[in-house]
């Protein structure tokens, strides 16, 4: 009979980590950020997805449901959106299709997991033909409430060519008005400050994860390049008078495991100071 006990506290102890976990990496979250800028009298909101890694988990419906209400001006898609192990492309572009639907300018930048893909090529040619607009050490310009804004995306470099990315960056931003709001799309927030020229406004990253394990009042325990009890986990940072914002993620990789800290999407607002 103790037997019994002790076998049935195993399972039920197992079945409440495997619905917690699950709730963890499918039941998406909605993180709402606001940043308060002077160089802006208008406005203006952003919807952030990073590191979708394919997981058709979550409910894109309830997620189109959700940024329709929000409103954004624009969609960024800061990396990782594709898995490296993906070998074919259907929930990805289903994703793609989902966000379409909201009838919003997309912008998306490469993140690690897309450099080591071979579909990445035909990955690009589906978000040409969708009309989604990829920054690769490019920048584009728009008008949003009379506000001009410049938007660079910059692709992923893996460390041995971090140093060559000060030049592509210049070289990317070289016909911009610096004096509009900057916003740099970036997917790992690791070393950013070595290439930063001191104009940005708003840095948009992901690749952490926010750690995927999290422990309460400590943070994340490891992140990709950081090491253990990284310092730019997930939230936002500031490097001098820059915002640097981290998304943790709307999916994971290498285990589908998280812990107090679901998957998620940010909507962001830059309140202009009138």
């Amino acid at each position: 009979m103790k037997l019994l006990k002790i076998i049935f506290i195993i399972i039920a102890f197992g079945v409440v980590i495997f619905l917690y976990n699950y709730d963890q990496i499918s039941k998406f979250r909605v993180r709402n950020i606001r940043i308060d800028s002077k160089k802006v009298k208008n406005d203006f909101k952003i919807t952030q997805i990073s590191d979708f890694h394919s997981n058709h988990l979550v409910n894109l419906g309830n997620m189109v449901d959700r940024i329709r209400k929000f409103d954004p001006n624009f969609i960024v898609l800061t990396g990782d959106i594709l898995d490296s192990r993906d070998i074919k492309l259907d929930t990805v572009i289903k994703l793609f299709e989902a966000l379409l639907e909201l009838n919003k300018e997309i912008y998306f930048i490469q993140g690690n997991h897309e450099n080591r893909n071979q579909l990445y090529n035909d990955l690009k040619d589906e978000m040409k033909k969708l009309g989604i607009i990829i920054l690769e050490d490019s920048s584009h310009t728009i008008i949003v409430n009379n506000e001009y804004i410049n938007i660079t995306g910059l692709k992923f470099y893996p460390k041995s060519r971090e140093d060559k990315e000060v030049t592509y960056y210049q070289e990317g931003i070289k016909n911009l008005n610096l004096d509009y709001y900057n916003i740099l799309l970036r997917h790992s927030p690791n070393n950013v400050e070595s290439i930063l020229n001191g104009n940005e406004d708003l840095i948009l990253s992901g690749h952490t994860h926010g750690g995927q394990v999290r422990l309460p009042l400590i943070g994340a325990i490891v992140a990709p390049g950081q090491g253990l009890f990284p310092k730019l986990d997930k939230g936002i940072f500031k490097i001098n008078d820059i915002n640097l914002y981290i998304d943790s993620g709307l999916g994971n990789s290498a285990a589908s495991i998280r812990a107090f800290n679901p998957v998620q999407i940010s909507n962001i607002t830059i309140k202009g100071m009138k």
